[in-house]
């Protein structure tokens, strides 16, 4: 084959191999607008204001517990930094019900009992880095007791990604069916539901 030839056959390739790598990053849509599965227990949501992966892999495990898990990565979609609040972070549980994230203190008083759970969340947990190149911070809403401060809000931008763990105590226990993590920000809300327990 000719030269002319190769190189016209890398270059029909090569919308192909693009509309591959874009099929990957995009991930299968949900009946969610916005929000896409871009792996069994992760989901993408891009939003006007923020992109978020949440990960239920902890929480898929947890059946009965009385707290649930979710780790989040959360980033800006604009040079402007956008706040996200810790009292504006909720779950909406399958009765209905809505449960705001953990505080500090509540965090801090069951940590004794939720720090064996919380090692195996550690080991367990899915890589989240979807936003390479971004400059990565830490999503310090609950830390464990003398691992150093706890902060009421973060500011994220499209240069930089905040990642964490959510703690959300279950009344009655972690049951199978519909949650939703909901996070208010200035301009939008974002909405991520998702299911336990269920195939």
């Amino acid at each position: 084959m000719t030269l002319a030839g190769l190189v016209g056959r890398s270059a029909a390739a090569v919308p192909v191999l693009l509309a591959l790598g874009g099929g990957c990053r995009s991930g299968v849509p949900t009946e969610t607008p916005g929000v896409t599965r871009v792996g069994a227990t992760a989901l993408r949501y891009a939003g006007p204001e923020v992109e978020a992966i949440v990960s239920t892999r902890s929480a898929t495990a947890q059946s009965g517990e009385e707290w649930l898990f979710l780790d989040l990565a959360i980033t800006g979609t604009g040079h402007s930094g956008v706040e996200v609040r810790r009292e504006r972070v909720a779950l909406r549980v399958p009765d209905g019900g809505e449960i705001p994230l953990a505080t500090q203190s509540e965090f801090g008083e069951a940590y004794p009992r939720l720090a064996a759970a919380l090692a195996r969340a550690d080991v367990a947990a899915e890589p989240l880095d979807y936003f390479p190149a971004r400059r990565s911070k830490r999503l310090d809403f609950l830390v464990a007791p003398g691992a150093g401060l706890a902060f009421d809000s973060v500011w994220v931008s499209d240069l930089e990604v905040a990642t964490g763990r959510l703690c959300f105590s279950v009344p009655g226990g972690v049951q199978s069916g519909p949650y939703e993590l909901r996070i208010d920000l200035q301009e939008s809300k974002v909405r991520i539901p998702f299911r336990l327990g269920e195939r």
